[in-house]
């Protein structure tokens, strides 16, 4: 460990850890604004990309509802050739939720 540096339990400074879902019908199921729907092409390294961002209505996001996005949440993508790209969620996007390929 890099000397000043503390060590901390994932678990001890969350509330939540988990990836996101996907709305029934995939991106047939995307609207034209409404509910953000994070997805990995948004988040890259110390910066959200609002190009392509997706929207869910307020059905689809209740049904959802385990995926939900905070304040100050770290997004984390956890596939692909993006894997380990994060940031910090937008406050102006939210409410939003995140897709299966972000944690």
């Amino acid at each position: 460990m890099k000397e000043g540096w503390r060590t901390y339990r994932l678990d001890d400074l969350t509330t939540k850890i988990g990836s996101g879902a996907t709305p029934k019908g995939g991106k047939k199921a995307y609207k034209p604004d409404g509910i953000s729907l994070f997805r990995s092409l948004n988040v890259h390294d110390g910066e959200f990309r609002e190009k392509n961002l997706a929207f869910i209505d307020d059905d689809q996001a209740a049904k959802l509802s385990n995926v939900v996005v905070q304040e100050g949440d770290v997004l984390l993508n956890i596939t692909g050739a993006s894997i380990a790209r994060c940031c910090v969620a937008p406050p102006h996007y939210l409410p939003a939720r995140v897709n299966p390929n972000v944690a």
